[in-house]
């Protein structure tokens, strides 16, 4: 049985305003598995209320879990995430009543921009041997980060961001 060597799932960022690892360089490609497979679902970044006249960035964090398995002990899984939508210097845009900027990150200093390896952007990369047949559960924090100083109206915001395993 063939494997797919990517999985794509999406996962809902819910970013509410009520006016209130290692990183692989981009052109480094994962070592397929023959036997692995994956899975990956996400826990949403809400930010909770935004106070525009505080002049303050407002943080929070999402989660996002990759379970892999294997058919055979002993295989090597290595895999890049990818983030869609994130470039330095261009931040992310929650819709709502307005625009309200925001950006994803790898670091908890919030310094490296999480995306697709493109265009200045970071990915998570890892890379481990299975000691049994299943399952190897990895949890990796997405660091959000509403910027500071932005008027925009009240209202519920939120953005779509797809997350993508490549192995």
């Amino acid at each position: 049985m063939q494997r797919k060597t990517a999985i794509t799932k999406t996962a809902l960022l819910v970013c509410i305003f009520l006016l209130t690892p290692a990183f692989w360089p981009t052109s480094a490609k994962p070592k397929p598995c023959k036997n692995c497979y994956c899975s990956v679902s996400a826990t949403a970044v809400n930010f909770g209320s935004y106070d525009t006249l505080s002049g303050l960035a407002v943080d929070s964090a999402g989660n996002i879990e990759v379970v892999c398995g294997t058919d055979t002990i002993g295989d090597t899984m290595s895999y890049a995430i990818e983030l869609s939508g994130g470039k330095v210097g261009t931040p992310r845009e929650m819709k709502g009543p307005d625009k309200l900027q925001y950006d994803l990150y790898t670091d908890v200093s919030r310094t490296s921009i999480w995306g697709d390896g493109k265009k200045g952007t970071a990915i998570i990369a890892d890379s481990y041997s299975f000691p049994v047949l299943c399952c190897v559960t990895r949890n990796y924090t997405s660091y959000g980060r509403i910027l500071a100083s932005q008027i925009v109206e009240p209202g519920a915001y939120s953005d779509i961001i797809t997350v993508n395993v490549n192995f």
